[in-house]
């Protein structure tokens, strides 16, 4: 296979995958990274479409306004991965301020035919690659961790053939006024091209990689939350509380399960009906998100019952925490339509055991201290009598430790969809 074949089925695989990321990009356009990549793919497109006319169309566009094109693959190529590791802006515009100049120094360079133009181009790129290669080995996502090993072994690959080349056009320029006609008479020139050109079909795989991992959890997210309200839904909660207690276990620190029930709920619903239910439901779990730590843990299990998790606290002072919840939900007013919604709650909480301990066995007794609590006139908080008897520890978590150690599950629905 000639090098021009390589370069029809190389064009023929970046129109394929630009309709792909294309189409992830506008399937989900929260996914910044895959429009990043598009674009580069599009721009490399051009650039192989370039270079592909080459003889047949001036030099100045075969070969300047490509490695232009190149660079600018590269860097948006970088930004697309930047965006799926990092989720951040660039802190500083002082890199795509340097990237500009040296463009335009390498096509000042190029006019004027000064040699060693590509040695810059050259560097560009090695410079790009080398920040997408530390990109890659810093990230830490579980999700990403296979692409990104592969995308850093392909970069490292990359800049090796890139540095090739530099050192065969060094031979080309000491050939005097004739540098410029030296490349097409080397068959090193066509093989690492041809090399490169394997690379980014490989690269081009990462890319729809990276985006479909993005995308898979964001879908796993979306069905871990309720609908209605945004917290948790039961399903996620059982992978969240089982983190928690093995967290609990492993750092001896205490975990408060709470089990929150509004009263006489039905009486809304029949009386506002089922959509001013729902504004009472989602008040109460903003009320429950901002007066608890980031830490803590909201979900809805059931059409009016929540379970609550307090990380590093013990039961006694849950209760506490929970009377506070309960007061503030009493006080809460909605406001729906021309009326005023009033609602109360009943909670119950419970404590994890030192030993021998399950999720299934602290959430039965959480909903026994809250039928406990209903049973003795509702709009209250009870402990559960096994965690009562449980010995007290002083417990002081700093909020930003406490946001550290969470468990990577919670991370992961929380912070998917952010």
């Amino acid at each position: 296979m000639d090098l021009k074949t390589s370069f029809a089925f190389y064009f023929v695989s970046l129109a394929l995958y630009l309709v792909v990321l294309s189409s992830m990009a506008l399937a989900d356009k929260r996914v910044i990274g895959a429009r990043w990549l598009a674009y580069s793919v599009l721009v490399e497109m051009i650039k192989i479409g370039l270079q592909a006319m080459s003889g047949s169309i001036p030099r100045l566009l075969s070969t300047m306004v490509a490695n232009e094109l190149n660079l600018a693959a590269f860097f948006t190529m970088y930004m697309g991965f930047r965006w799926f590791v990092q989720r951040e802006r660039l802190e500083s515009r002082s890199g795509p301020i340097v990237l500009m100049i040296l463009m335009s120094v390498y096509c000042g360079m190029f006019v004027l035919h000064v040699p060693y133009a590509f040695h810059l181009v050259g560097a560009v790129v090695v410079w790009l690659c080398g920040s997408t290669l530390r990109l890659m080995v810093r990230q830490r996502e579980e999700r990403f961790r296979v692409p990104a090993g592969i995308t850093a072994v392909l970069m490292l690959v990359q800049m090796i053939l890139v540095l090739y080349r530099m050192v065969l056009s060094t031979e080309v320029y000491r050939h005097g006024p004739d540098w410029h006609s030296a490349p097409a008479t080397d068959p090193r020139w066509t093989y690492s091209m041809m090399m490169i050109v394997m690379l980014a079909n490989c690269l081009l795989i990462m890319y729809v990689w990276f985006a479909a991992a993005e995308m898979y959890s964001a879908v796993e997210a979306t069905a871990g939350l309720d609908a209605l309200t945004g917290c948790l839904n039961r399903r996620s909660l059982m992978k969240v509380a089982a983190h928690e207690m093995a967290r609990s276990e492993r750092t001896g620190m205490p975990l408060t399960v709470v089990a929150i029930d509004l009263d006489h709920f039905k009486q809304v619903n029949d009386s506002y009906g089922h959509a001013g239910g729902d504004a009472v439901l989602c008040s109460v779990v903003t009320l429950l998100r901002d007066r608890l730590r980031s830490v803590d843990v909201v979900a809805r299990t059931g059409g009016e019952e929540f379970l609550v998790l307090l990380p590093d606290t013990d039961a006694v002072s849950g209760m506490k925490v929970v009377e506070g919840l309960r007061q503030a939900v009493a006080a809460m007013r909605v406001e729906y339509e021309s009326s005023v919604i009033a609602v109360t709650a009943s909670a119950g909480v419970t404590q994890s055991l030192p030993k021998n301990d399950s999720w299934t066995a602290m959430a039965n007794r959480a909903d026994r201290a809250m039928y406990a609590a209903k049973g003795a006139g509702r709009n209250r908080v009870v402990l559960d009598e096994v965690a009562a008897k449980l010995p007290r520890r002083p417990v002081t978590v700093q909020e930003d430790e406490a946001t550290t150690n969470h468990g990577a599950a919670l991370r992961l629905v929380r912070g998917r969809l952010g």
